[in-house]
């Protein structure tokens, strides 16, 4: 409301300005007229008198004649001034100006009459300057010069009483103007008042439509038609709110980190992902690249983008992240239009497929060692055979050789595959809910014969049930069997335990046997770790993946927990947490078969 009394206020002003300096001008306008008429009524007036004068004196043949009828004039009235050809003084009737200026009297020479203006004893006078012919007895040259000059009243008291009554009548015409433009204006103003106040609506978000009627036809057809544009604005405004909120919410929540920067390197706008990515507690909007990031490889890269306007980038880690960064070039988009928005750069997280590229590099790495091993014992062997002369002995270690090597690799390449379709998440079962007691019983019983030859004693209880893959956790729980076996003593037990707590089920698998040292625990875990030969039997099969294997199924397959305690010389016992769950339909992660182990 304040706002449309001081637009109100303003047009009214404006307009009541505008006469203001109307009335001002005819005012200026009468008042020189005034002036000009009392001028020429003036100079009417001198002129008359000085040709009547002039007459005059052409008759007289004596100075003292010219002197007499200079004197007859009153001096308030009338002053005249005689002055030869020479320009010497000759008569007056009032006394001579200090500096006397006779340019006029050059100029009245050539004929005519010359009028100027002066200051004579503090009074301006207007005066006018004539030649006339004499007789040789005034002057020798038969010629003299009459200067007459009278008191200007076109600025006399008169003057003034008019302009300063038409101030005042111009005065009260402004303020009367005033007051009735003030009331036409506020009647007229109405239905702009109610577009505005729909206009504010729509700036507001809360537009309900303008309807507003007037009586004068002049604004009619723009109400209408600001009525049906603000209409469609409106419809127009909520569709691009909807649009901001959307890529506002998707850039937000997507994971890659965003910066757009200006041609000046500044930061124009970013998403809350660059925040978390460069550790950043506030906006840095409006703050330059160089003081938001501190890694040279970055900056230069960027530089290079706008130097040579090709896609750049680099890799930044922080945090133990890796990222890979990439700058472009937005000078050939739209974006060019609005001169803010030069250069684009993001931060992708590629912390896993890093991760995901080393352990690739190390399993082949280990794998081909592995292999390595008993390929170079069977070429060995292999080898030996082919020399002649070789004894039933000795081909028969060399064959035995070859024999347990070969299956090693079976051993090593069986696993090797079985960890890579996990890795890939291909299975070929679905999840349910599993009796993991009667499993344990199972693989135990399927144990039993290898315990045997080895000397060692298992023994299974307990029951529980979980939601899980059914042949996977086969093959985990087996694994664990299979280590306390193999890594126990003659005489030695193995204790499986399987018990349910809460919304958790539980299974044990503890073994009295050579135990785990203290340095080894922490890489158990790891694929092709293997502990010191020392402490293991030379003519066990080992590949190093057994355990890696029963971590991937329980954490990543299944989400569970696997822990360790171990004490060397003692025994180690592994403890698997799995949630009990309940069954659901279609959790086969894929169409693709795998094998189990």
């Amino acid at each position: 409301m304040q706002k449309r009394k001081i637009a109100r206020s303003k047009l009214a002003r404006q307009i009541v300005s505008t006469l203001s300096i109307t009335l001002i001008l005819v005012i200026l306008l009468a008042c020189g007229g005034y002036l000009l008429a009392s001028y020429l009524t003036m100079r009417s007036s001198l002129g008359s008198f000085i040709r009547q004068y002039t007459r005059q004196v052409e008759n007289m043949d004596h100075v003292y004649e010219l002197a007499g009828s200079v004197n007859i004039f009153p001096e308030r009235s009338m002053i005249i001034f005689v002055y030869s050809s020479t320009g010497d003084l000759i008569a007056s009737n009032a006394p001579p100006p200090e500096d006397v200026d006779l340019a006029d009297l050059q100029t009245a020479s050539a004929g005519g009459e010359v009028y100027n203006t002066y200051k004579y004893d503090g009074i301006t006078m207007l005066s006018c300057t004539v030649r006339v012919s004499v007789e040789s007895n005034i002057d020798g040259n038969g010629r003299i010069y009459l200067r007459a000059m009278m008191p200007a009243d076109w600025a006399s008291e008169n003057f003034w009483i008019f302009f300063g009554s038409s101030i005042a009548v111009a005065v009260l015409i402004i303020f009367l103007a005033l007051g009735i433009t003030n009331l036409y204006i506020k009647r007229s103003m109405r239905p702009l008042q109610a577009v505005q106040k729909g206009l504010e609506d729509i700036n507001n978000g809360n537009f309900r439509g303008i309807s507003v009627s007037t009586e004068y036809d002049e604004f009619r057809g723009i109400v209408d038609q600001i009525s049906d544009l603000s209409q469609k604005i409106s419809e127009s405004l909520g569709t691009v709110k909807y649009e901001q909120r959307k890529a506002a919410f998707l850039l937000d929540n997507i994971g890659q980190g965003i910066i757009a920067l200006s041609d000046t390197l500044v930061v124009q706008m970013c998403n809350s992902a660059v925040g978390r990515i460069l550790g950043l507690k506030s906006g840095i909007a409006g703050m330059r690249l160089q003081d938001v990031v501190k890694d040279e490889a970055i900056v230069a890269a960027v530089c290079r983008t706008q130097e040579s306007g090709i896609k750049d980038g680099c890799e930044f880690r922080r945090g133990g992240n890796v990222y890979r960064v990439e700058t472009l070039n937005a000078g050939d988009s739209w974006f060019e239009n609005y001169n803010s928005i030069a250069l684009l750069l993001t931060f992708t997280d590629i912390t896993q497929e890093s991760k995901s590229a080393d352990i690739r590099s190390e399993f082949f790495a280990n794998a081909s060692h592995e292999l390595k091993t008993p390929l170079t014992v069977i070429k060995g062997y292999s080898e030996l055979l082919s020399l002649p002369g070789q004894s039933e002995k000795n081909i028969s270690r060399c064959v035995k050789e070859i024999e347990l090597n070969t299956q090693k690799m079976g051993v090593l390449i069986n696993d090797m595959l079985y960890i890579s379709r996990l890795d890939a998440n291909i299975v070929n079962e679905e999840k349910e809910v599993t009796d993991l007691g009667a499993v344990c019983r199972g693989i135990c019983e399927d144990m039993g014969g290898a315990a045997q030859n080895s000397g060692v004693t298992i023994e299974c209880e307990g029951s529980a049930s979980a939601l899980c893959y059914p042949k996977m956790m086969t093959t985990a729980i087996t694994n664990l069997v299979s280590n306390a076996v193999k890594y126990n003593r003659e005489g030695g037990r193995v204790w499986v335990k399987v018990w349910e707590s809460g919304e958790d089920a539980f299974i044990s698998v503890r073994d009295n046997g050579i135990g785990i040292a203290e340095e080894d625990r922490p890489r158990v875990f790891e694929r092709f770790f293997k502990a010191d030969k020392a402490h293991t039997r030379n003519d066990e099969l080992s590949t190093g993946l057994g355990l890696a294997i029963v971590k991937h199924i329980i954490v990543n397959m299944h989400g569970g927990e696997i822990s360790l305690q171990s004490k060397e010389g003692e025994g180690s016992e592994f403890i698997v947490k799995l949630s009990k769950g309940k069954e659901e339909e279609g959790n086969d992660i894929s169409d693709e078969t795998a094998s189990g182990n």
